[in-house]
């Protein structure tokens, strides 16, 4: 039997209705206080120069009602356990992401395709540093997923030293959660789609310089 809920604009009351006798044995009990069926939307998510995995996440929105109380949650994926997570304090409506580990149904491969470095001008000498890198994704689910594609690319803090990024397609966003250089593609894989991003950057600084890359 489920709880009653009594929603306040301050608080929720969960009620259960009927006894129960509980043996003094020591041990933790669980009551039910509700359930919901929620569908979440999938989609995976990768950070290839770190590791070529990409990992399955899926959004949930909370059900209009009582809030979600903060605990422990067990993941399962096709009715398989996968592990565990946390939830936090959740308000009726509010959006979560939920991690499920590495998708084995999508290949990701990150290789440096170019990489230089020399000097231009003739007068006024510049020098230069140019990289290529290739990100490859392939999906082997029978449906379509939406991905996203997170890299960086280097930040200058001076005038002088100019930052061009090459990237083809351009990334879908820069500044990544305000994080000055981290850049993401956004877009979704069809079934048997193999997809290529070319990640390419140039930095050109005075000769008379040296730079610092962190």
């Amino acid at each position: 039997i489920q709880a009653e809920i009594v929603n306040a604009p301050f608080q929720a009351i969960f009620q259960v209705p009927g006894k129960l006798t509980v043996a003094d044995t020591g041990e933790a009990k669980r009551v039910e206080l509700s359930a919901d069926s929620l569908e979440p939307a999938l989609s995976i998510r990768t950070v290839p120069v770190r590791e070529q995995k990409a990992f399955l996440y899926a959004k949930l929105v909370l059900p209009k009602g009582a809030p979600t109380l903060p605990g422990a949650v067990s993941l399962f994926r096709d009715g398989t356990f996968v592990g565990t997570g946390r939830l936090p304090l959740l308000s009726p409506g509010e959006e979560h992401d939920l991690g499920f580990g590495a998708d084995d149904l999508v290949r990701v491969k990150y290789a440096i395709a170019d990489e230089k470095k020399g000097e231009t001008g003739i007068i006024s000498s510049s020098r230069t540093e140019t990289r290529n890198a290739r990100i490859t994704l392939k999906s082997l689910h029978a449906r379509a997923i939406p991905f996203t594609v997170i890299d960086q690319v280097p930040v200058s803090l001076q005038q002088d030293i100019k930052v061009d990024l090459t990237a083809r397609p351009a990334p879908s966003r820069q500044n990544v959660e305000d994080k000055r250089g981290v850049v993401a593609w956004d877009g979704k894989l069809e079934p048997e789609e193999e997809r290529t991003i070319e990640h390419g950057w140039r930095i050109l600084w005075p000769a008379a310089r040296s730079i610092l890359k962190r």
